[in-house]
């Protein structure tokens, strides 16, 4: 596959065929919600593997995360309108999946190795995106490897949120995206961020209400088993 800083030396006529032919176009403005939102969900719960003829980008989820599963598949139909998106089910894991050449460069972070073992940098473009979308981005970081959840103090009961990866690089950023809508999270420890000011708490919930409320009905999602 030829990368997209890969072209410069060619030809202006050549290189303009080789971008058209080969190289996929980035998501636009009207898409630009559903992948902040898949970006969060792929550097948590993604992976992309190659296939003989293309490749495919994998999302592991727990069954029981219905309305996640229908959101992660509306947000990769978003991308790729009319290509089809399927589940596989492998005991008490759902994987949403699609095929499809433009999936190394949606996400470039894709490499050899686990995620936390090489390093997790944002391109410009990725970053425009998230700064657009940060509550997109948030919200698939949280549904993919964070959570909404209890804690005790002092003997009384409060929500909190908390966010826990191995790759320090992707904490990073998941704090960097908390910050661009306001929110104050901190290192719980090495693999945690947690949001527990009340305000905080009250905040992100009124954000991840108002994304629920403008979704588009589970049964637009193009789900193919």
């Amino acid at each position: 596959m030829v990368e997209r800083g890969d072209t410069e030396g060619l030809k202006p006529s050549v290189r303009k065929d080789v971008q058209v032919r080969i190289l996929p176009p980035l998501p636009t403005s009207s898409q630009s919600a559903a992948y902040s939102y898949l970006l969060g969900m792929y550097l948590g719960d993604g992976y992309i593997s190659r296939t003989p003829r293309t490749y495919r980008l994998e999302v592991s989820l727990h069954k029981r995360q219905g309305p996640v599963i229908e959101r992660v598949a509306r947000a990769i139909s978003a991308l790729r309108p009319g290509h089809p998106v399927g589940l596989r089910r492998r005991e008490t894991v759902t994987i949403v999946n699609a095929y499809s050449n433009a999936s190394p460069t949606l996400f470039p972070q894709h490499g050899t190795g686990r995620k936390h073992q090489r390093p997790i940098v944002l391109q410009p473009w990725q970053r425009s995106i998230v700064e657009q979308n940060p509550q997109e981005f948030v919200r698939g970081c949280i549904e993919s490897d964070g959570c909404r959840h209890r804690r005790v103090v002092a003997g009384r009961d409060y929500p909190a949120y908390s966010f826990t990866n191995h790759s320090n690089d992707i904490l990073g950023l998941f704090v960097w995206a908390w910050s661009l809508v306001g929110l104050r999270p901190r290192r719980a420890n090495r693999v945690t961020v947690s949001l527990a000011r009340r305000g905080d708490v009250a905040a992100l919930d009124k954000l991840l209400a108002a994304a629920d409320a403008v979704e588009s009905p589970v049964a637009d999602s193009p789900l193919t088993p």
